[in-house]
């Protein structure tokens, strides 16, 4: 039979020739033409092709069963599945990565270079490529031997080794799960060799005499490739034998010897190749055909330029419109500016061009990938980017790693989270709900409030396995109104996902080491999968994406659940009688999933198709965009991820045979980088853009590819600069649609206000157009932000009383809130905005915690009628702690090994407290009063102990105080009575007049009136004195307890704040110094006459009686004038600024105030430093 070359370079149309042969053949009765293309673009040159049959025919119906195109795989599933004969189905990839990975596993102790990387991500597929490698290249793995000559030789000769163990082991696995592992390739291969041979097991005489006849009256045209692997050769091989074989190359002259940098290089090989199989199996030898359609003229001209070796020589492109070369600012304006030419390209040609006859190529398509969906939306092109998907990116597959999580790391939060995010498993009674649509948003908000509870209480482990619901406390001092019915609700609402996960995936988790075998595992599994509903969740998220017009993902879910159910099935068929071990059936599924892609098919015939440049052809389209042909991306530079080095590959191929070849090697891979930007050039029949970033994430004044330099330069191109949209630009060259008109106006008017000029008029006239389109709604939405200033907008008169009621219950912490920010008290406690929980060990959680420590510690000893032994002393310590223990709020001091830690150095911290507070008292004489002392009307069922303040606002408003009070102390004889009262922080927080003078720090002297107060009514006497108003800060020194004396630990306690002056108040405060010591206490000393004084660095603590009641004054103004302000609904962002520290460093809601010091709108409220005597000196004055 017939070998014959149809040969021509990129400029002309194979194509037409290639259909005229055809047409020739199927003249004669009982012919037939097998077009043979390559895999990856099977379905587009099938379209390709039969389109141009039929104009060939002209004729505008057209069918043909004697016609037919397939890629090489799917021309031998053909013959196999024809023939009446036994075919082995073959191993499909997933089916080999499942016994692969069992294989590795069970090999690993004989393996040595490849142990460590048996679990590394990617290893399976490596070998799997090496494996295919070497079938492709007909390659028997026995063969591969090498002397341990050199060390390398050495090192390749153990690979080697192993890669026979792995490879033995696994073709052996496939035997005992009675698979054949023989491709289609190889059955194919094997039913054609024995048409040449006398002897037959798979075909009788008269099937071989059919098949041979079939052969003879067929024309396979081979079409697109520039070389084969060895079982295509060896395919082609027979057809020449038994057909008549014509084969399309790209090539200008075949018979002419070519060095390994020229750009035909790649096809000359093929060429000689074929040549020479032709003459060893006497097969006749047409003569070689050459393309005679007419080129284009610019075509012929990068054809010249491209072929040419000497790279200086110039040439005049006579036609420049139809070949640009660009230079964009990023990766976004280089896609933007894609997509308004080919709008306008459309639009110019007027139905001549589709978008289907436009294609855009990119060496590196992860570099436009997150700009595609946005872009070309915007301007309404549908597209499609023909990449492959993997399995692994859809929510099912984290549905399953979720599940063996939970048994792996017991129910941790995170993984349960990640499993109800997933969305595929929903209660019951939503999946029965009529509208389906509103059970899935119920369900995304029940979902959405069990996430807040999680992290807010930390249910994890044994949590989500017991049968009693969950019971939320709720311990939030500053809340001003009872929760006490949306708590349950609340709780009523996520026990209803708890218990639906406890009742449906608790049992199957802890049933994952009772299975005996992998079959019983996997039934299981796929029984839970339909019993929790998961098949009807897939169905109804592919049923949304088609009724949203979004194909393309619909038919991703299709795929996934058949992808999850063809893994099932075929786990079940290998592994079904293995006996069960969890780690080796985890290891093994997942590996199967995590390398399982499916291809996609284009949603619609017409539509834009986004593609990798290495797949690129000459005439592939009528117009081409090839992106990003930046320095270092074209040409390529290749890495060998491969088992076997470049240098093992040379080593090996020395000892293959004749028709034997491995893959290419980088070397090989770089030298046909010339021949892909030949295909790149000529790509588009009528136009080419080619274009690359000046800039690209942190790379700045990047330089265009070495070929696209050497293009340009070639013929004399200048390389056009595109910016992103400017003022002065003419808008005929962005136009494209409505709703990119609203982002270019958007960025104009930015660009103009930031240089003061006008927009120009053309630009104007654009909007008023747009302001009448069907897109003003939403022009004037986003045109609004260009007025925009980040300032807080008064409220209506009415709101204030709406959102706070007719009077102000408010805290001391949220009026001093209002003076650190208004708009952050209005967020806080207007609106009532919250930061989610998270129960983690925040200060907030340790000074609660040590509040109540202290509290019910200096209960225990008021209490008391005797002094305590040390033994008594201890034993009260441990009983308050345990019982602190046993409180809800504290559940995170048992979560874990570190938290019981922690919980043991705050128990520390408080048992030295506990020995600082009685060494405090019994320095001085004032006694404990009171702890914890509640005043106002709270929140909840807790009642007041004492009355509140309450001021008067305007309009009838009222203002009521409430509050906490750590600690009163009393001292009270007839003659004279003192109160104190003691905040405790955490932290060394000392009183600034300054802050108190501006709201910011209001707490000591409220404590200390309502004190004052309190204890007058419970006396029942008027001449109650304040001592003072002291911070106690709680912590536990770094030095250890038992070296230090009594003196030096008293010492790091001093209580900060403000204190009476007044002489025969300091015996009070400490009674026990001694001549010529200061206190280890108070701000006091005593001199060698034995008479107490002030610390001098000390004496701006010190008030007299007058002063501190001014001072209760100014407290009162500052909360009259912060309620007025309230219900005048008058609103600011003003961030306080005080030495340093900025009320935004704590603020939660910087997110949503957006303050920017920046912006000439935002300011902060800067504290000026305090003079003591010019304030006091201010209140005294007639119009304080």
């Amino acid at each position: 039979m017939t070998l014959q070359f149809i040969y021509g370079d990129g400029t002309s149309n194979h194509l037409t020739s290639l259909m005229q042969k055809a047409q020739q053949h199927l003249a004669q009765p009982n012919h037939q033409v097998i077009f043979i293309v390559p895999n990856y673009n099977k379905f587009e040159r099938e379209i390709e092709i039969l389109k141009a049959y039929q104009q060939l025919e002209n004729t505008r119906e057209f069918s043909s069963t004697n016609l037919q195109i397939f890629s090489f795989q799917r021309l031998a599933w053909f013959y196999t599945q024809k023939l009446p004969v036994a075919i082995h189905h073959p191993l499909q990839s997933v089916t080999k990565e499942m016994i692969l990975r069992q294989v590795l596993i069970e090999t690993s102790e004989q393996l040595r270079i490849y142990r460590g990387e048996i679990m590394n991500q990617g290893f399976i597929q490596q070998v799997l490529d090496l494996f295919n490698e070497f079938e492709n290249g007909r390659i028997q793995m026995q063969q591969l031997q090498v002397s341990n000559e050199s060390t390398q030789h050495a090192e390749l000769a153990d690979k080697l080794a192993e890669l026979q163990i792995i490879y033995q082991a696994f073709v052996q696995k496939c035997l005992d799960f009675d698979f054949h592992y023989e491709t289609v390739y190889q059955q194919f291969l094997n039913i054609l060799a024995e048409l040449s041979s006398e002897t037959s097991t798979k075909l009788t005489v008269n099937e071989k005499q059919q098949l041979k006849a079939e052969f003879g009256h067929t024309l396979f045209i081979v079409t697109g490739f520039s070389d084969f692997s060895s079982e295509e050769f060896e395919l082609l091989q027979h057809f020449m034998g038994y057909g008549q074989l014509c084969i399309d190359l790209l090539i200008d002259n075949p018979k002419k010897a070519l060095s390994p940098l020229d750009v035909f290089y790649p096809t000359s090989q093929t060429y000689q190749r074929l040549i020479e199989m032709a003459k060893e199996n006497q097969c006749k030898i047409l003569l070689d055909e050459k393309v005679k359609e007419p080129a284009n003229e610019w075509q012929q001209t990068i054809h010249q330029i491209w072929m040419n070796a000497n790279q200086n020589a110039q040439f005049d492109i006579s036609q420049a419109q139809t070949f640009s070369i660009a230079r964009v600012e990023n990766p976004q304006e280089e896609l933007r500016r894609v997509a308004v030419k080919i709008k306008q390209l459309i639009q110019q040609e007027q139905g001549n061009l589709r978008l289907r006859d436009i294609q855009i190529f990119a060496p590196d398509l992860s570099i436009y990938q997150p700009f595609l969906q946005y872009t070309f939306d915007e301007v309404g092109i549908p597209f499609f980017v023909d990449t492959p998907q993997l399995m692994n990116q859809h929510p099912l597959t984290d549905l399953l790693k979720s599940l063996f999580a939970f048994h792996k790391y017991h129910f941790r939060f995170t993984d349960v989270l990640h499993f109800f995010k997933t969305e595929l498993f929903i209660l019951d009674d939503l999946l029965e709900q009529e509208d389906l649509q509103l059970g899935h948003l119920q369900m995304r908000r029940m979902i959405d409030e069990l996430e807040n509870v999680v992290l807010a209480y930390h249910y994890q482990g044994n949590d989500w396995v017991k049968e009693e619901d969950w019971v939320l406390p709720h311990y939030n001092f500053e809340d001003e109104k009872d929760i006490s019915e949306e708590i349950k609700s609340l709780q009523l609402q996520v026990n209803q996902l708890r218990q639906a996960f406890q009742q449906n995936v608790t049992p199957f988790v802890q049933k994952l080491k009772s299975f005996q075998t992998f079959g019983e595992a996997i039934t299981t599994l796929y029984q839970w999968f339909i019993d929790c509903h998961i098949d009807r969740e897939i169905l109804y998220f592919r049923d949304e994406e088609l009724a949203n017009g979004h194909l393309e993902k619909a038919r991703l879910h299709e795929q996934s659940w058949q992808a999850l159910m063809d893994i099932f099935d075929q786990f079940y068929d290998i592994f079904k009688d293995t006996p069960f071990e969890l780690d080796l059936f985890e290891a093994i599924l997942f590996s199967a999933i995590d390398n399982y892609e499916f291809s996609q098919i284009p949603a619609t015939i017409d539509q834009l198709k986004v593609n990798r440049l290495e797949l690129i052809r000459a005439n592939q389209t009528k117009v081409s965009f090839i992106l990003g042909l930046k320095e270092g991306a074209f040409p390529r530079k290749f890495e060998n991820k491969t088992l076997l080095s470049d240098e093992e590959r040379d080593i090996l191929a020395n000892q293959l045979e004749h028709a034997q070849q491995l893959g290419a090697n980088s070397k090989s891979q770089s030298l046909k980088e010339s021949f892909i930007a030949y295909n790149a050039w000529l790509s588009g029949s009528q136009q080419v853009y080619l274009s690359y970033p000046m800039n690209y994430d942190n790379s700045q004044n990047l330089k265009p590819s070495f070929y696209l330099s050497r293009l340009a330069k070639q013929l004399n191109l200048n390389i056009e600069t595109y910016t992103a949209i400017q003022p002065q630009v003419s808008p005929s060259d962005y136009l494209v649609s409505p709703r990119a008109l609203i982002r270019q106006l958007n960025v104009l008017y930015r660009l103009t206000q930031e240089s003061k000029q006008a927009l120009p008029t053309v630009w104007e006239q654009l909007k008023d157009y747009l302001l009448k389109s069907n897109q003003a709604t939403l022009a004037k939405q986003i045109f609004r932000s260009l007025n925009y200033r980040n300032t807080a907008t008064s409220l209506a008169p009415e709101q204030p009383s709406q959102l706070y009621q007719n009077n102000l219950y408010s805290s001391i912490s949220s009026l001093e809130t209002f003076y650190s920010c208004q708009y952050r008290y209005f967020l806080n406690y207007g609106l009532k905005v919250r930061e989610r929980q998270e129960q983690i060990l925040s200060p907030a959680l340790t000074g609660s915690y040590f509040h109540d420590a202290l509290d019910q510690i200096v209960q225990q000893i008021i209490s008391q009628t005797e002094p305590l032994t040390q033994e008594k002393q201890a034993e009260l310590l441990e009983k308050v702690l345990i019982k602190l223990l046993g409180d809800s709020r504290y559940e995170i001091f048992a979560r874990s090994k570190r938290m019981v830690y922690i919980r043991q150095q705050l128990e520390k911290t408080i048992k030295q407290m506990y020995w600082v507070i009685r060494n405090q008292q019994e320095r001085g004489l004032m006694q404990f009063k009171q702890t914890e002392l509640v005043f106002g009307h709270l929140a909840g069922t807790r009642e007041a102990h004492a009355k509140g303040l309450t001021i008067d606002l305007n309009d009838k408003h009222h203002l009521h105080l409430r509050g906490k009070i750590d600690r009163i102390d009393l001292f009270n004889r007839p003659e004279e009575a003192y109160v104190s009262v003691v905040d405790y922080k955490s932290g060394n927080k000392q009183f600034d007049l300054a802050e108190f003078y501006n709201g910011l720090s209001m707490q000591l002297i409220t404590y200390l009136e309502v004190a004052i107060n309190y204890v007058k009514e419970e006396l029942k006497r008027d001449d109650i004195k304040p001592l003072g108003a002291y911070y106690l800060h709680v912590y536990r020194p770094k030095r250890k307890f038992e070296e230090a004396t009594e003196t030096d630990l008293l010492k790091k306690y001093k209580y900060e704040g403000l204190f009476i002056s007044e002489e025969q108040a300091f015996e009070v405060m400490d009674a026990q110094l001694e001549a010529k010591e200061n206190s280890y206490v108070f701000p006091l000393r005593k001199n060698k006459d034995g008479q107490l004084g002030i610390v001098s660095q000390s004496k701006n603590k010190f008030y007299t009686n007058d002063e501190m009641k001014q001072l209760f004054d100014i407290n009162h103004r500052n909360m009259q004038q912060a309620g007025n302000t309230i219900y005048e609904g008058k609103l600011e962002i003003n961030p306080s600024l005080h030495n340093n520290k900025r009320a935004c460093q704590t603020c939660p809601f910087k997110s949503i105030c957006q303050f920017d010091a920046l912006l000439p709108e935002n300011r902060y409220r800067i504290i000026e430093k305090a003079v003591r005597d010019e304030i006091l000196t201010k209140e005294d004055a007639p119009n304080a």
